[in-house]
């Protein structure tokens, strides 16, 4: 597994780009959320949005779903050799977030005749299903008021070759919603929303090294962090997690 982070920061980053990521899985290409940065962030990382194959949707705010529409429609008006050549976006989403995504996709999407399904796949997951991509196993757990209360929110889980990395999203309130449930020997990263301030929807530092056993500092990997994360690197080397950088392609 390759994964490239198109983004690290929150919101309002001004230098990090939002919170996204491209996973390679096999020879498939999936997108995990689609903020407003999306537009530089994809190009920077040297890909395009006809280069995915699928894309996750964790939850609505815009420095995660703000990119989508521009992807759906570049996809969907395609050119090739002159040809109309339209590439319908797979997106997968929990089936509760279905709904409420479909209604903010239409403001945009549906005109002249057209509806979302016209622009989009959509792969339903639920917490007892799974998708397969290659050798790959994607499942997603519900956080729903674990970030913001009353927001649908979800974390997901990938198992291949007796590993699994587990993503939280954002995430306020971790013992909420069992994280840990999650977690096994062999789990290799846990990418983690860690916030350097103190705030009411997302983690702070404190938090994240008060919530999981020393043991797993180590696979801990810090995003959607503040922009002037350097002024914290004391305190990261001290717990002795790590921190994902953009564009910086991890490997496992």
């Amino acid at each position: 597994m390759k994964i490239y982070p198109l983004g690290v920061g929150g919101a309002f980053t001004k230098t990090n780009y939002h919170n996204n990521y491209i996973m390679q899985l096999d020879e498939k290409y999936l997108l995990i959320d689609a903020g407003t940065t999306l537009r530089n962030s994809l190009s920077e990382a040297g890909f395009n949005y006809i280069d995915i194959d699928y894309v996750f949707i964790s939850h609505l705010h815009f420095d995660h779903v703000g990119g989508l529409e521009e992807m759906v429609m570049q996809r969907f008006w395609y050119f090739e050799n002159g040809q109309h050549s339209p590439i319908k976006t797979t997106i997968i989403v929990h089936e509760k977030l279905l709904s409420p995504l479909k209604k903010l996709l239409s403001n945009g999407l549906e005109n002249q005749g057209r509806t979302v399904d016209d622009f989009c796949n959509f792969i339903l997951l639920n917490d007892g299903k799974d998708f397969k991509i290659g050798e790959y196993t994607f499942s997603v757990f519900e956080t729903t008021n674990a970030h913001v209360e009353g927001l649908l929110s979800f974390g997901f889980k990938i198992i291949w070759d007796a590993q699994n990395l587990v993503f939280t999203g954002d995430i306020k309130h971790m013992q909420m919603v069992n994280i840990l449930r999650h977690i096994n020997e062999q789990t290799v990263a846990i990418f983690q929303d860690v916030s350097f301030t103190t705030n009411g929807v997302h983690s702070n530092l404190q938090e994240v090294l008060g919530y999981y056993p020393l043991n797993l500092y180590e696979k801990l990997y810090a995003m959607h962090y503040n922009d002037n994360v350097e002024d914290y690197m004391e305190q990261i080397k001290e717990a002795k997690i790590q921190i994902v950088r953009r564009q910086e392609i991890l490997e496992f």
